[in-house]
């Protein structure tokens, strides 16, 4: 019987029955620069010893090139790279990486106790993973981290929550079966106790309030400012989110004729101040239930692009004099960025989304809580000064004096009812708009105590003419595609399947004419980037060497109407609890509104979907009006036919893009 060659062998290189995902050439790929310094350089080394095994070096050849010796990366190759991924494919590359898990310990075989209780490894994992398990986990962890009442004392022992678990497990039965924790000496005490310690440091906020009481939460908000350091201008900036205390409605077309109004939510509005100034650099309207990563890097697009007042419909003379922002007040405030962005430590300020951005297009780092060097780890709203005293500017100044205001407790209301209120006076989401953004462009002209009298305005300029030095700008072509999301995608479809190529980009699938003249790109892995993020319609390809390849168009029923990803995800939502049906001949956007403005007999608030439908199609229409009254007139639109900050920096063409993308007409397939 001949011998079985071992890979990387002489033998092995010429043996033409080896499958092909055994070959390097053939493994998945990974992207190394956007690993950390030390572990792209472990990965390199990794890689370099991999390809020299492969092509037959000695171990002398591979010690002195990488650093491993040749059974190490034989391990490597066999353990970690040949081994199979999630995805159904070899690890490759992936395999090679630092720190990366090829596979997760968990208890798969059912629990067999030996003498001593031997073998009960992951027997509490076993028991929240089984049928009824599920349930008793989560009414435990509510048990765990719920309210304690208020003659009990704050710390809670863990020999109660000890004992309410195990009748809990009694009474499923379990005692009865004879099945674990029943079946061993202490009851299983001490994985409980464990699994308790681990749901508190899960909720290190709650924790603190159940171990330590008020004065543990008083000692982490604790600080009176005697060490704050100093700062330049646009060295700091304050960033944080506030509930508008207000209701408002949206009026939609009623089947009986006319219009009839709908409350909606109380919505959030994301400012960014700069620290030095006080000045107000941006802000957005956010009108989702929550805020997320999108919000903020809207956010920071607006305070990087030039502002324009609005064309009012409530008033002529809201804005007083020398109302505006930075962008507007002096063009080397436009795009200035900043060194260190303030937040409160929320998964939407933090993430790695909105991290990258403020790192590549800001030049700028994120004072947060998690990071334990970090002054902000304490979680005070000292920390961020500033900004909650803006809010309670912004509160206090503007929708707390309107018969519609929520108040920032139940006792603000005073009898009244906002609700009937917002419905009588028919207060509507775009006064609330308008409202928002001459509130927050008066405060920038508003002359300040803390600033010697001056206004945030007159302060930045101050500041900058006795601070000399040039003010980072940003790149205008960064800023305006920071926002779209990036995706890698393979291209599917070919001779091969009997498909158009194809790529699936966020629960759409797009394609263009040009893709079927590019076969050599069948199977590779593309960037996709939303040029718009208020428009998905479109995204531009490049490949992984950075070459713009072209732009490819969402496939029907995404081809006709302007949305965002997050309407996308909404519809298919909805799709998926079947409240509306799509298909290929409809308008997914036109199926929304219906569903929107159709459902609920007006019991409910409407979707945010649909309200963030009207911002993207309210837009584009003034966009496209501003485009034809260009055509007609050869003139470019006034300032104040077109709303919002993106618009007006397009249609200014004040800077062009480092790169202009192709016609779109090269996307159309439908």
């Amino acid at each position: 019987m001949p011998k079985r060659a071992r890979i990387g062998t002489n033998v092995w290189s010429g043996h033409v029955a080896v499958p092909g995902q055994v070959r390097p050439e053939q493994w998945p790929a990974v992207d190394a620069d956007a690993l950390p310094e030390a572990r792209r350089t472990q990965f390199l080394r990794r890689k370099t010893g991999i390809v020299l095994y492969f092509n037959g070096a000695s171990e002398a050849d591979i010690r002195a090139a990488c650093g491993f010796g040749r059974s190490h990366i034989y391990r490597l190759i066999t353990e970690r790279c040949l081994a199979q991924h999630p995805d159904g494919n070899v690890n490759g590359w992936r395999g090679a990486l630092p720190h990366i898990r090829v596979k997760e310990w968990s208890r798969t075989a059912p629990l067999e106790l030996g003498d001593g209780g031997v073998g009960a490894a992951g027997a509490l994992q076993w028991l929240f993973e089984s049928p009824g398990g599920r349930s008793i986990e989560s009414r435990f962890r509510r048990q765990i981290l719920g309210k304690v009442p208020r003659l009990a004392s704050a710390k809670r022992p863990k020999q109660e929550l000890f004992t309410w678990l195990i009748k809990e497990l009694r009474e499923a039965g379990l005692e009865a079966r004879g099945e674990w924790p029943f079946n061993v000496e202490k009851l299983g005490y001490v994985s409980i106790c464990k699994f308790i310690d681990k749901v508190l440091d899960e909720n290190p906020r709650r924790q603190r309030q159940l171990l330590g009481g008020d004065d543990a939460q008083r000692k982490a908000r604790a600080g009176d400012g005697a060490d704050r350091p100093p700062l330049r201008v646009f060295q700091r900036v304050e960033c944080d989110a506030h509930k508008l205390d207000s209701r408002m409605v949206v009026l939609i077309p009623s089947p009986h004729g006319g219009h009839e109004t709908r409350t909606i939510r109380r919505l959030w509005v994301i400012v960014i101040i700069e620290v030095e100034s006080r000045a107000v650099l941006g802000y957005h309207l956010s009108l989702h239930p929550e805020c997320n990563a999108e919000d903020v890097l809207r956010t920071v697009k607006r305070a990087l692009t030039a502002w324009a007042p609005r064309a009012l419909q409530w008033s002529q003379a809201a804005y007083s004099e020398g109302a505006g922002f930075p962008s507007s007040h002096n063009e080397r405030y436009l795009g200035a960025c900043w060194d260190e962005f303030s937040v409160d430590g929320a998964m939407a300020n933090i993430c790695q989304r909105v991290e990258r951005q403020l790192r590549e297009v800001v030049g700028s780092t994120i004072l947060k809580p998690q990071d334990l060097a970090s002054y902000s780890s304490r979680r005070s709203k000292d920390d961020r000064p500033f900004i909650e005293s803006f809010f309670g500017q912004l509160a206090a100044g503007g929708f707390h004096r309107l018969s519609t205001t929520t108040g920032s407790k139940p006792a603000d209301k005073r009898g009244a009812n906002p609700d009937q209120a917002a419905a009588a006076t028919q207060f509507q989401l775009e006064y609330a708009e308008e409202l928002l953004d001459t509130l927050i462009a008066n405060y920038n002209a508003r002359p300040h105590s803390g600033l010697g009298w001056r206004s945030p305005l007159a302060q930045l300029d101050f500041l900058t003419g006795r601070e000399p030095g040039r003010i980072r700008q940003a790149d205008a072509s960064d800023v305006r595609r920071m926002v779209g999301v990036r995706k890698l995608c393979t291209l599917k479809g070919g001779v091969s399947t009997g498909r158009r190529p194809h790529f699936h980009f966020e629960n759409a699938r797009y394609s263009a004419e040009w893709l079927a003249l590019r076969t050599d790109l069948l199977g590779k892995n593309l960037w996709l980037q939303l040029e718009d993020e208020d428009d998905a319609r479109f995204a531009s390809v490049s490949n992984e060497r950075g070459e713009f390849l072209g732009v490819v168009r969402a496939a029907p029923p995404w081809h006709r109407s302007p949305h965002t990803l997050y309407m996308r995800r909404a519809i298919r939502a909805l799709e998926k609890r079947r409240a509306l049906h799509l298909t290929r001949q409809c308008d997914a956007i036109d199926e929304l509104i219906r569903y929107a403005e159709g459902s609920h007999d007006g019991k409910l608030p409407p979707h945010p979907a649909y309200l963030e439908a009207r911002r993207v199609l309210q837009q584009h229409a003034q966009v496209l009006a501003g485009h034809t009254a260009v055509a007609q007139t050869g003139q470019p639109p006034s300032v104040s036919t077109v709303e919002g900050n993106d618009q007006v920096q397009q249609l200014g063409a004040a800077e062009k893009p480092r790169r202009q993308l192709p016609p779109m007409q090269m996307a159309k397939t439908w």
